[in-house]
């Protein structure tokens, strides 16, 4: 099974390595987005099954993103990729519903690992 993916994050760079590493998985990113509110917006439309979720963007943060997905979109599963590294932060992000957290900067094996560990939760829930 695959499954879509939108990205949230500022970075052109950051997105460049998640296509490069996502490139030949079950993911198929769907689109991009380089800042908060033009996410919520892409979130509304396209419905991913997985968001990847930078906490720091430009006009909206990823914190607000996270609360409104829910809301948008109640099947996505979001999974935090961020420098704040700080448990409050990852504490927080859970408790607004992500499904993984995985620290910047990361290997391809460690976000394949936290993209395979959204995806296990997922089919959990559809299979479930």
């Amino acid at each position: 099974m695959s499954y879509t993916c939108l990205i949230i994050e500022d970075c052109s760079f950051i997105r460049e390595i998640y296509r490069l590493n996502l490139k030949d998985s079950k993911i198929e990113i769907i689109d991009e987005a380089h800042d908060g509110l033009i996410g919520l917006q892409k979130i509304k439309l396209l419905q991913p099954d997985i968001i990847i979720l930078d906490l720091v963007l430009p006009e909206v943060n990823g914190f607000d993103v996270l609360s409104q997905t829910h809301q948008l979109s109640p099947h996505s599963k979001v999974l935090i990729v961020s420098t704040m590294a700080d448990s409050n932060y990852k504490k927080k992000a859970m408790n607004l519903g992500a499904v993984g957290y995985l620290d910047k900067p990361f290997t391809k094996l460690e976000l394949l690992s936290a993209i395979d560990d959204v995806t296990q939760q997922y089919d959990g829930v559809q299979n479930g």
